[in-house]
């Protein structure tokens, strides 16, 4: 899970279990046992300004959710524009530097499907996270392509499978 996700988590749980409904009734039982009116005012007052602190800081957490959760969706305008953007792109870059051409167009064939706005509507439906699963694997990959080109790099050639110790648990 997220780092992000885990610490709204435990936020979370923390304004719950501050605010459960027992411990708000016997901070209100302690202040009228007291039988001092002025100080049970202050104390209630106390107590209701703390649950409004809760609520204030459980609005927070859940549009922090909502954010982490929206970041991690792919909306359909931007599938649409990917599908209709990159899929031409790799066809061009397939027929020009692959040595085996159709065997690179039938897997680029297989893989436009998977680019429909329905196809990956569904996937995120089921819990499937494209930024995470493509978009961060691209990313060190490229990053990695750039680092071992770069100056004082002996060898232009660089293999483009994933290092034995840089595989995640679940991405096999």
């Amino acid at each position: 899970m997220d780092a992000e996700l885990l610490t709204l988590g435990s936020q979370l749980a923390a304004v719950v279990a501050r605010s459960t409904a027992t411990q708000v009734a016997e901070r209100i039982a302690v202040s009228k046992a007291k039988k001092q009116d002025q100080q049970t005012i202050a104390e209630l007052e106390e107590i209701v300004n703390g649950l409004i602190s809760d609520k204030s800081e459980l609005v927070r957490i859940a549009q922090a959710f909502e954010q982490e959760l929206v970041a991690q969706r792919i909306a359909p305008s931007d599938i649409e524009y990917i599908s209709n953007n990159l899929v031409p792109i790799l066809s061009q870059l397939v027929a020009s530097s692959s040595p085996q051409p159709e065997q690179a167009k039938a897997v680029l064939d297989t893989v436009r499907p998977l680019l429909s706005v329905e196809t990956v509507t569904v996937l995120q439906l089921v819990g499937f996270n494209f930024r995470k699963a493509i978009g961060e694997p691209l990313t060190e990959l490229v990053a990695g392509l750039i680092a071992a080109r770069g100056p004082g790099k002996a060898s232009g050639n660089v293999a483009l499978a994933p290092r034995a110790g840089n595989r995640r648990a679940g991405n096999r």
